[in-house]
């Protein structure tokens, strides 16, 4: 294996990735935050050194990329792989962060820089209909949506869903929430709701009831749309135990 074509990203972990996906996805989170694309600009977001001006006018001449005034942006070939390379990399962290959990920022980024480079489109879809079509990655980055998003009726229901699907009776395990708004998060955590818990639905018109052990709570369905569970079997019982 080329030299090139592996990156040392902690001890004894080897990250095995293609120069030109790291371009691609470099430009693309430049030009997601409103940011120049220049060469250096580029290259300045190269966490792994492979990135080079040599590099960055080859993906040009292969046709991914075009140049004007010294600024670069994607041909409609380049923008296509750069969002599979996108998405591949932040539903590996969602995978990692929300069913793993892996809560250590660079073991994350070492192993979704890993997924991002082997995941087949079709082992992609997969694992995003698993975690229930994710809209963000861990950081609060767009996931792009992929057909199996813009498909009307899943083959495979989600094993991952908001609250706020479930029904009078059904029960779930809380697996991440999605808010931004830091005082929302910190609320919903004061209430006892954080990853791990389980919840059954008690009422869900006018407010939504819900029950975490034999606490019982009224919530907004707006907060209730920012909580996302893993359905429990109809005889999981440990919501009821005090506590869980």
């Amino acid at each position: 294996m080329s030299e090139n074509h592996r990156c040392i990203l902690g001890k004894n972990r080897i990250c095995i990735h293609d120069p030109t996906d790291e371009i691609l996805e470099a430009i693309w989170v430049l030009d997601e935050k409103g940011q120049k694309t220049g060469y250096d600009e580029i290259i300045e977001r190269d966490r792994r050194g492979v990135i080079s001006r040599q590099l960055i006018d080859l993906v040009t001449s292969n046709g991914l990329l075009s140049e004007k005034d010294g600024i670069f942006s994607f041909t409609d070939t380049g923008r296509q792989r750069g969002e599979g390379v996108i998405r591949r990399h932040r539903l590996a962290e969602r995978l990692l962060t929300d069913v793993l959990n892996v809560s250590d920022e660079n073991e994350m980024e070492t192993d979704a820089c890993r997924f991002e480079h082997v995941l087949s489109p079709e082992v992609t879809d997969h694992i995003c209909v698993l975690l229930g079509h994710p809209r963000t990655c861990p950081h609060g980055n767009a996931i792009p949506m992929g057909k199996c998003c813009l498909t009307s009726e899943m083959k495979v229901e989600s094993a991952v869903v908001p609250l706020d699907s479930l029904k009078c009776g059904e029960t779930g395990r809380i697996l991440y929430m999605t808010t931004k708004k830091h005082e929302r998060l910190d609320r919903l955590t004061s209430l006892g709701l954080f990853p791990g818990r389980h919840v059954r639905i008690h009422q869900r018109e006018p407010l939504f009831v819900i029950f975490i052990g034999e606490t019982q709570l009224a919530l907004d369905k707006e907060i209730v749309g920012d909580i996302f569970v893993v359905r429990s079997d109809s005889g999981d019982t440990e919501y009821l135990t005090p506590g869980t």
